[in-house]
């Protein structure tokens, strides 16, 4: 389920955008799977139908999804994998700026996984 945050920096559409890009990840919508419309998300979401269009266009233009005429928006077959790769990459680059503030800190790998695996044991709990 996407969640909007109003009080986030991050604008709506965008949101939304990454949103629909974690459904599809996660398996909620597969290849070819219908979305649903602009205006049934927007009146789940409570956004204006108009930051729906926008934020489909961007996905339709990254090629994550494509519209049928007069049936709506579908998941592209490939978005699926594209999307884990896209998440992975964006994922390293993360993860290279730890081990950039690690090493500023003089911490060694051992501190550092011990960091990581804390900070994962804590999110598993909540």
């Amino acid at each position: 389920m996407i969640r909007i945050n109003e009080s986030s920096p991050i604008p709506i559409y965008q949101q939304i955008i990454e949103g629909m890009q974690r459904e599809i990840l996660s398996g909620v919508f597969g290849a070819d799977d219908r979305l649903p419309s602009i205006r049934e998300l927007a009146i789940e979401l409570k956004v204006n139908p108009n930051t729906i269009s926008r934020a489909y266009q961007e996905l339709s233009t990254a090629g994550t999804i494509y519209f049928k005429r007069g049936q709506g928006a579908y998941v592209a077959p490939k978005s699926a994998d594209d999307l884990l790769e896209q998440a992975k990459s964006e994922m390293a680059k993360h993860i290279l700026e730890i081990i950039a503030i690690a090493r500023s800190m003089n911490l060694d790998r051992m501190q550092v996984r011990k960091i990581f695996d804390a900070v994962l044991e804590q999110q598993e709990v909540k």
